[in-house]
């Protein structure tokens, strides 16, 4: 009995050995540490090694190596380490470990979605961290990453990919970013809010909603009405303006921007002081952002005797051709309903819809712009929704 049990064990072992003999090195693996003498890196660079015996980065062929049982013969003209004949010291599923050439090799598997890891599924979506300019960042169920910064110059969007670890409940990001660049440990995460831990600093992320897709005004510019041949009903006149504005003191909007990139809407709140100057016949609009109780300069627009005089539709931007769609649509605010003049219209490529209070000379309810003023010449919309005002 005790002979029939020890060459069971012997049998099982050596089928145990013969499997991690024959278990493929080939898929995508990241390369995580390399230990060479007293020396350690973190590149996090993926690898992957194909069956015809290529090794390559990012598409790009860096060396090519040969299986020899539990050795791995490298060669590469391009990097002097993978150079020689490594020993596989580890190989699972999840992690290969290749020791030679004075280095040690440690590579990890990405997660694979099939299995439903609760941190990786609240994870994937759109995130904003919070500070002086926002930063967004997006990762998709493809490993795609984004991230978008808000920067006062302009937006700027890095697009990589990423991948998660779970048995460190990390995620690396894999894209030329100046924050969360390369391991970022999960220190709490649910579907809402997450803290991560990166280079020793601290950042907390909200997520937010996810929007597909927005409906663009799409105006069709047979429909428009050169303003020289006029377009009667429009609600206000210069002479309003001047009596109508004075009397308010400052107003309140959102300011709604969709980004495509990152599929989300970013929310500014914007507010406006109005300065009249009767002596000199001017009207100043001076908008603010309002970020983190600090107001940043935005827009300023002048009305004066030759400054605008004849923009019909000051503060906001005279439109080259326009056509008014509805004379008393509804819009409430601060608990009153406001009839709305509602204007269709163009300046070059750009596409407006106006909401114009009919009651209240110079101040807009809504504003709707669609552009295509961008490096991808894609759509991208604005939206600006008035919240509340102040008297004088």
């Amino acid at each position: 009995m005790k002979q029939k049990l020890f060459i069971g064990f012997f049998i099982t072992l050596i089928m145990t050995k013969v499997q991690g003999q024959t278990k493929p090195v080939t898929g995508n693996w990241l390369l995580t540490l390399v230990e060479t003498g007293q020396k350690t890196d973190q590149p996090y660079i993926i690898n992957r090694f194909d069956a015809n015996g290529d090794i390559s980065i990012y598409g790009t062929k860096i060396a090519v190596f040969t299986r020899r049982n539990q050795d791995i013969d490298l060669n590469s003209e391009r990097f002097k380490i993978y150079n020689g004949r490594f020993l596989i010291l580890k190989l699972t599923d999840r992690q290969l470990v290749l020791g030679g050439n004075g280095a040690t090799l440690y590579y990890k598997k990405a997660y694979d979605p099939t299995q439903n890891n609760p941190a990786y599924q609240n994870l994937i979506g759109t995130w904003l961290m919070r500070g002086t300019m926002p930063t967004y960042v997006r990762f998709e169920a493809d490993n795609k990453f984004v991230m978008l910064n808000m920067e006062e110059n302009g937006n700027v969007t890095t697009k990589g990919s990423w991948l998660f670890i779970p048995s460190e409940k990390t995620f690396v990001v894999l894209a030329d970013v100046n924050v969360l660049k390369k391991k970022d440990s999960i220190l709490q995460i649910n579907q809402d809010y997450m803290e991560i831990l990166n280079k020793g600093i601290k950042y907390q992320l909200e997520k937010q909603p996810t929007v597909l897709s927005v409906h663009y005004l799409q105006i069709n510019e047979d429909a428009l009405t050169e303003p020289t041949v006029g377009q009667s009903g429009l609600p206000w006149t210069n002479d309003a303006l001047r009596i109508f504005v004075p009397t308010i003191k400052n107003l309140h909007y959102k300011r709604s921007a969709y980004h495509p990139e990152v599929k989300t809407f970013s929310q500014d709140d914007i507010s406006v002081d109005i300065i009249v100057n009767e002596k000199k016949q001017t009207i100043k609009f001076l908008a603010y952002k309002e970020i983190e109780e600090e107001r940043i300069p935005f827009i300023t627009r002048i009305k004066g005797p030759l400054i605008e005089s004849y923009n019909r539709f000051f503060p906001q931007k005279e439109l080259n051709q326009y056509a008014i769609i509805d004379r008393k649509r509804p819009w409430k605010f601060e608990g009153k309903t406001y009839e709305c003049t509602v204007v269709n219209g163009i300046i070059g490529d750009d596409q407006y819809q106006y909401w114009m209070i009919n009651s209240m000379p110079g101040v807009f309810a809504k504003i709707i712009h669609d552009t295509t003023d961008n490096p991808e010449n894609h759509w991208e919309q604005t939206l600006l929704e008035i919240k509340s005002y102040e008297k004088n």
